[in-house]
Order: structure tokens, then sequence, then C-alpha cells
């Protein structure tokens, strides 16, 4: 949160943050984050005072109001608006984290009033690297007299452990560690673990210790113990989770990886100079089981192999020598054919008892051989028998982040965006450390009987498990089911088929009556159970996700924009395809969108209803 006033400014003669509070509710892995602020005009006539608020990219917005000379205007989502006229206001943050959304409002306050802003917000906890993470973004622009961020933690199964890393001042991973690698912690959080499964985390800073105020993110980290089979199942109001973990990580499987990496003129600099540096760490991390090969391309591609080779010490050296003397060659981007040269390898000299990826690095677009990014994703994907996972790393801003999400979504990876930044390398090896712990492939979750209908089912087979992580599948049971059986198989490496089989009393799942109908500040017993909008934000997520596997006009993809919007309508979510419209007294109707601001098809800005198009 930030007033008129932006970081790294002075505080403002004539306003005042008089209170900055955050409570959050996390229950079973899903956070409920409530921001509010008070800010007075200490100017003897009337001003305008800002209020934003940075979230995470994968939350959404539920509910704001503002409370202005004693009158409450309480936002409604609606459909988001395609057609503007009028006179348009754009707000535009100076500064944007990664990974992150802003909503922003400005209003006018009369002289000596003041102005309370409430925003809440929801996300699901993803587990990685065996435990959960939750931030908040805190930047008042001062010193607080009232600032308090108070988190209230409640799980189904007792902790492992709770704690509060070091206040993160910036985005460099590096800054995370001290000088002997160890994790920074929070000096200034107490943490009091009220039960086993309950916990209660305050951070209260006094105005001393804010010193010339606060622009960080504070974090929690905290982990359940899973038991051996690591899964669980909830059930409230009909609706269940199931999730699926590991206490402890299994053996990493051996894999055959390509890396492929652009050497185009685009590259020269720093962006080739921290490919080497990544490469460096991510070859020395690697595997003796593992096999793998490298492939630098510009307008043609270049095998360092002409196989796959095992990662013991001498093959890596030679690897490292052979990144060592790339350079950015110039010339142009010819991304299908390295993509294809890779999958052809993995196809005929890849082991199908290993799980095969492709780790794409590219800081641009597709300037020579095929450029239209519909027709090499068609490609790519026709080429892959559907058992090589694509991991695309866009280095910066000039990459085809629409061409990446879609190339690794067809092709059971992900994308991320690499930062220019003095961390870049350390990203870089970061996401390979992540997908490099695949722990199994292809596993299912199947409910037998007629207890659950499948027609509600988010996602229930998972082509690639991640040591250390955790998946969940959500759902609604049939009305009066007495019991729920299912399985759970898990193809490995090996071929070893491992299966986890239940079959459970609804009864002794359903979480007690309290659970329900809470007296906290953010479960009122008007609200959606807990399980219920779980299941509302994991199936918005996905078919989010999904449509990026097709063209942006195909009828699938409007059938799943169709259903993001009908449930984000229904469960109160501002989506890319919802907003938050205010009443903001002397402007009229304003509308907030929400989107992730490093994708360039959606912005998330302030627009008057009669406003026309920005010109381009």
């Amino acid at each position: 949160m930030a007033v008129a006033w932006r970081r790294g400014s002075k505080a403002s003669p004539t306003k005042r943050v008089e209170s900055f509070q955050v409570k959050s509710d996390i229950r079973f892995r899903f956070a409920t984050t409530e921001v509010s602020s008070r800010i007075r005009n200490l100017d003897n006539k009337t001003q305008e005072v800002s209020f934003d608020v940075t979230m995470p990219d994968q939350a959404f917005m539920v509910a704001f109001f503002m409370i202005i000379d004693g009158e409450r205007y309480d936002g409604q989502v609606r459909k988001r608006q395609t057609a503007l006229g009028g006179n348009q206001v754009v707000q535009t943050p100076q500064q944007t984290p990664r990974n992150a959304n802003i909503f922003a409002i400005s209003v006018n306050v009369t002289a000596g009033s003041a102005a309370t802003f409430t925003l809440t917000y929801q996300e699901m906890l993803l587990r990685s690297r065996g435990f959960y993470e939750y931030e908040i973004y805190i930047n008042p622009g001062h010193v607080v007299p009232d600032l308090l961020v108070d988190v209230q933690i409640r799980e189904n199964r007792p902790f492992r452990f709770v704690r509060t890393p070091a206040m993160r001042n910036d985005d460099l991973l590096t800054s995370r560690f001290d000088k002997h690698g160890k994790m920074k912690m929070n000096t200034m959080t107490s943490v009091n673990r009220t039960t086993t499964t309950t916990a209660t985390v305050l951070y209260m800073p006094s105005k001393k210790q804010q010193k010339e105020g606060i622009s960080a993110r504070f974090v929690v980290q905290y982990d359940v113990e899973h038991g051996k089979k690591g899964e669980d199942l909830l059930v409230a109001n009909q609706h269940f989770v199931q999730f699926i973990s590991s206490e402890f990580p299994t053996p990493r499987l051996p894999k055959d990886t390509i890396f492929v990496l652009d050497r185009s003129g685009s590259m020269i600099g720093d962006k080739i100079r921290q490919v080497k540096d990544a490469m460096g760490i991510i070859l020395s991390d690697m595997s003796p089981r593992d096999r793998f090969n490298i492939i630098a391309f510009s307008a043609s591609a270049t095998r360092w192999n002409t196989d796959l080779v095992q990662a013991e010490e001498n093959q890596i050296n030679e690897a490292k020598f052979f990144v060592d003397k790339m350079s950015a060659a110039g010339g142009g981007t010819n991304m299908q054919h390295a993509l294809l040269t890779a999958l052809l390898d993995l196809t005929w000299k890849g082991d199908k008892e290993r799980p095969s990826v492709i780790f794409f690095l590219t800081d641009g677009k597709a300037t020579v051989g095929k450029k239209d990014p519909s027709e090499i994703a068609k490609d790519v994907f026709n080429a892959n028998d559907g058992t090589v996972a694509i991991y695309c790393l866009a280095f910066g801003r000039g990459a085809d982040m629409n061409l990446l999400k879609t190339l690794s979504a067809q092709n059971l990876g992900f994308a991320r965006r690499i930062y220019e930044a003095s961390d870049a390398a350390l990203q870089v090896s970061s996401v390979f450390e992540d997908i490099s712990s695949i722990s199994g492939t292809s596993l299912h979750t199947r409910y037998a009987g007629n207890a659950v209908d499948v027609t509600t089912l988010t996602q229930t087979e998972f082509p690639i498990v991640y040591n250390a992580t955790e998946i969940s599948v959500h759902g609604l049971l049939m009305e009066d089911a007495p019991r729920v059986r299912y399985e759970i198989t898990e193809s490995r490496g090996s071929g070893e088929l491992k299966i986890f089989a239940g079959n459970k009393d609804i009864e002794t799942l359903a979480l007690p009556a309290e659970e329900k109908t809470s007296p906290l500040f953010i479960e009122n017993q008007d609200r959606p159970g807990i399980i219920e909008r779980m299941w509302a934000f994991q199936t918005i997520t996905e078919k989010l996700a999904e449509k990026d596997k097709y063209p942006a006009k195909s009828k699938k993809t409007e059938k799943l924009l169709h259903d993001v919007f009908v449930k984000s309508l229904t469960y109160n979510f501002v989506t890319p395809l919802t907003s938050m419209v205010v009443d903001a007294p002397g402007q009229g109707l304003t509308e907030f969108r929400q989107g992730n601001i490093e994708d360039e098809t959606y912005d998330f800005t302030v627009f008057p209803f009669a406003a026309p198009p920005p010109k381009k």
C-alpha cells in the first residue's frame, strides 16, 4: 500500500497515513487478506489522496470499500467493459515489483478529513521446496503510528514449522541469504503456535523500528505434517478438496535434458554473460544419473554434442567450456528450427523410461524461418509425442511471452519471465532447480462409484510430479453420498506403479461447524464456505491457464473464458474478465481491472467508464 508519494520519497507535509493494518486469514492453504489504511488531509483545502495495494499476481480481489466524510462507498464486481468513451485517466505505478498486480485509486478529501480504504483479496498458497509461502507488500511511504500485520493460520494437520524470513527490501534473490548462505530471519515478529494446527503471526513495529518508513515485503513460511501417504481429504457444504504431497522429498528421477539457448544478436552484453553464469550453476548441480545436451541457436542451431551424454565430471567440464565460448552471433532468431531439433534428438535418442525436458531460453521473437506464433506452436506440438516437457524462459520484456506460454501449456511445462537484473543468473538456475526435482510422472486421481460429480472436478491428471510440492483436486460431492472411494496411481520412471486407495465416510471428513461459519472478520456467515471458494478459485485459475493452449478466437477458448466469467461473477472474483466498479465521490463510476502486469494482453489500470480507448 502506498499513498500519493512514492517509494524513496519523504512524507508529504499535507497528507499522513494514520493507520495501516493487514489482517490475514489462512485456512487450509487458502489465504484471505484484508488491507486497510486511513489517510488524513492535513491541508486547509481539499486535495487528492491516493491508495494503492500490491498483490501477488495469482491473487484475485474480492471486495473493496472506502469511507469518505462518513459515507461508505462499496465496490461491485461486474463484467469487464470493452468499449469506453469520454475522458480517460490511467494510473500506472512508477515501480512494479516482480510477479505482482497493483490496485490504485485517488479521491478528493476535504480539509482536515480522513479517508479509509479497505481492500480484500484471496489466493491459494502453493507448496514448493517443502513449504508454503505467503507475502504481504508494505509501503505506506513514511512512519505510521498504527502499523499492524496480523496473520491467523489454521490447518487440518500439525505444523512442522512456522517462520518469518527477513523483510524483503527488493526483488533480488541474492538478498535473501547472508554471506554464509543461511536464510535471513525477521527478528521483529512474534509467532505463537496456539495449538498444533493454529498459529498467530504478529508484526507491530514501533515508530523507532520503522526508521524512515517501511518499504518491503513481509513473508511467512510454514509447512504441515503430510503423513506417509501424503494425501488428505476435507469436506464442507458438499464440496471437497484432496491434497496430495509428500513429507520428505523422494529421490529425483534421472532425466534427459536439452538446453536450447538463444545467442542471437539481441543477447549481446549482460544477457549472454548471465546465461553463461546460470549454466555454470546448473551444470554443476546436475546429477550424474542425468543425460543432457546443449543447442545454441540464432538463425541456425548448433549442437554441443551429437548425442545425449551422461552428466559426469569430464562431460560437465566440456559443456562449461562450450558455454563459456558461446557468444551472441548476431542475425535473426529461428525458434521453430531450434525447438524441432531438440525434439527430434529426444525422440530418437531419449530414453522413454526417463522424463524428457527441453529448457528453452530466449529474449526475443521469431525473426527467421517460420515467424507466425500459432504456426510455430502447432509445429512443435505435432512434433512432440506428448512425453517431452518444454519449459520456456522469457529473458526481459522483449520476449514473445504469449508464444512461450502457449508452447509450455501445450507441452507439459510452464513459462517464466526472467527479469533483467543483477540476479538474472540466479533466477534462471532457480527455475531449473525446481524442474530438475522430478520425482514421478503420470499421477492420476480417480473417484469410484457415484459419490463425486465428475463434471465439477478440477485437474485430476498430473503428467509431472515435483519433489516437496503438493497438488490438489477440488470438486462437488453428490447429495447424500455416504462414502467416497478413490485411488491415486503414480507411474514412475522405472515403470513401478505406486497406488494409494481410500474408502472414507464423508461424515468423518466434514469440517466442524465452527469452521463453516467462523466469527473471524473474513469468514462471515453470508459468504460461501471456504472449501467451495477454494474450488471456484482453482477452477478459474486452471481454465485461465488452459486457454493458453488454444488460439485466441477458437471455440474452445471462448468456452473456457465464458466459464471463467460466470464463476468470477458468482463468487465475486476480479479476474481478467471482470472488474471492480466504484462510484467514487465527484468522479463517477471508476473501473478497476485486474491482470498480470507483465502480460501484454491485460493491463491493471484505472478507467472511468466514460473514456475513449487509449491512444496508441
